[in-house]
């Protein structure tokens, strides 16, 4: 696959759901590394979206690459919401005060995209006359999307972590305690430097080594280790600029995600859970294992310390999204294999 093909997969991928940035050194030189697995082509990753799981995405690139313009359409293509989930969104909205959802967009997924400024309250809910959900609620059973993630204050991403896992929050103030709901899909952005311009050889980059190294920390390893896909959108060429072919229509990819999340509802027939990203650990172990040489991969990625217990059922979740987007009925090595690619992005491929 040429690099200007992988360049439209990855900004394509990225229409369907939460992103990572890694700049790699060597030699004491700056080297930047595409994220995507060179294997997986741009229908295999929108497919992924079949499971609002939800997967969770980290998206680098320079500046004016539309990273945000295309977590925007992530709405378009998820189906739309049950009507127990739109009573909970209307329900959770109407305790915040939010109104600006009109009766046309009642059964989309709520898009909320708080600013990197938000204070902990803002994000995680809670206030001292009354606790209101803050923007982890309001995103339930839709997507929550931070751009420029880095820029965040301390600890403001890092409070995501247990809402992640759990799928709720519990807030505790003097005045009592309150459980919000926040199932939601995370998507972060960030420039792949302060000044934003390291792209292609990195020419218009003014950033030193060590800001770019502080600038990407900030986003911690426990973090880290929650995101599935690692995914950088590069600038478009002046050829991509000026194609005059039309591009996929969001009801088109909408209609693969409604075909292949039946593909596991019927898996899932017998199941207390419906999408991949609900197996629990002990089925992922045994029922739902993978194909022995794609177990045997995993455990030799755990056995080299490359792969935590938490990610190696992340990456199961996220190879059983592929199976069905490969028509496997079980993720094989290969399925295996491009999970993890897409969880550690440029590592595995160096």
């Amino acid at each position: 696959m040429s690099k200007r093909k992988n360049r439209v997969f990855e900004a394509q991928a990225i229409d369907t759901n939460v992103i990572s940035l890694n700049t790699y050194y060597s030699n004491n030189k700056k080297r930047q590394v595409h994220l995507l697995p060179k294997t997986l082509n741009q229908e295999t990753y929108i497919n992924l979206l079949t499971d609002p799981a939800k997967i969770i995405v980290f998206a680098t690139g320079p500046a004016g690459t539309g990273k945000t313009m295309l977590a925007e359409r992530i709405p378009t293509i998820l189906p739309e919401l049950q009507i127990d989930e739109a009573l909970e969104v209307a329900a959770i909205h109407s305790i915040a005060g939010v109104t600006e959802r009109s009766l046309n967009m009642i059964n989309l997924p709520p898009f909320v995209s708080p600013h990197h400024t938000a204070t902990a309250v803002a994000m995680i809910g809670g206030g001292s006359s009354g606790i209101k959900p803050g923007a982890i609620s309001l995103a339930h059973h839709g997507v929550l999307f931070i751009d420029e993630a880095p820029e965040c204050a301390r600890g403001i991403l890092d409070s995501l972590r247990q809402p992640l896992e759990s799928g709720e929050v519990l807030i505790s103030r003097a005045i009592g305690n309150i459980k919000f709901p926040a199932r939601f899909q995370l998507v972060l952005a960030a420039n792949p430097c302060p000044c934003g311009k390291f792209s292609g050889r990195g020419l218009g980059c003014t950033c030193t080594q060590i800001a770019i190294r502080r600038y990407i920390q900030k986003i911690s390893g426990p973090l880290l280790d929650r995101i599935d896909l690692k995914i950088y959108v590069d600038n478009p060429s002046r050829i991509e600029l000026a194609k005059s072919e039309p591009n996929e229509k969001s009801i088109d990819i909408r209609g693969r995600v409604i075909a292949a999340r039946s593909v596991a509802a019927e898996r899932f027939k017998n199941e207390s859970w419906k999408l991949n990203s609900q197996i629990s650990a002990d089925a992922l172990r045994f029922k739902y294992r993978a194909e022995r040489k794609g177990m045997a991969f995993l455990h030799n990625e755990i056995d080299h310390e490359r792969l935590s217990a938490r990610g190696f059922h992340r990456v199961l979740r996220v190879a059983w999204s592929f199976a069905d987007s490969n028509g496997h009925l079980i993720p094989d090595e290969s399925d295996v294999v491009a999970a993890y690619g897409g969880r550690n992005g440029a590592e595995f491929l160096r």
